[in-house]
């Protein structure tokens, strides 16, 4: 302390019932000043710890939500292709179906596949 009040002669030395409330407090405020830097350091442990579970229920959702759009994905290919074989199946009905209305392909299939003949007409079956 003589050094320091050498360098400043205004400062005089405090005296020892001062100095004691001094350390007392001191002594206080760095106890409280502790106390607060664990409960800060708790409270951020605490809120990191809840926003990696936000993160992780996210992260969850995401992950969850892929796998359902590939099986929605994989589901329509399926349906598509199937739809696609159905349209052909339909479409060469109906040209069956108009070709049935014309005489003359009636009377081939008939002849082809049930044998029918016309007056006077044999029929070979060669083998193939």
């Amino acid at each position: 302390m003589a050094d320091n009040s050498r360098l400043q002669p205004n400062i005089r030395p405090l005296n020892a019932r001062i100095a004691q409330q001094i350390a007392a407090s001191d002594a206080k405020r760095e106890a409280t000043r502790k106390h607060y830097a664990r409960a800060h350091r708790r409270r951020k442990k605490q809120i990191v710890f809840v926003g990696l579970a936000i993160a992780s229920v996210f992260m969850l959702q995401l992950i969850f939500g892929q796998v359902r759009l590939h099986a929605a994905n994989k589901t329509l290919t399926k349906s598509e292709n199937q739809l696609a074989v159905v349209q052909k199946s339909n479409d060469s009905l109906k040209k069956e179906a108009s070709q049935l209305q014309d005489e003359n392909y009636l009377k081939q299939i008939l002849r082809d596949r049930y044998g029918y003949s016309k007056k006077n007409e044999t029929i070979y079956n060669l083998p193939n």
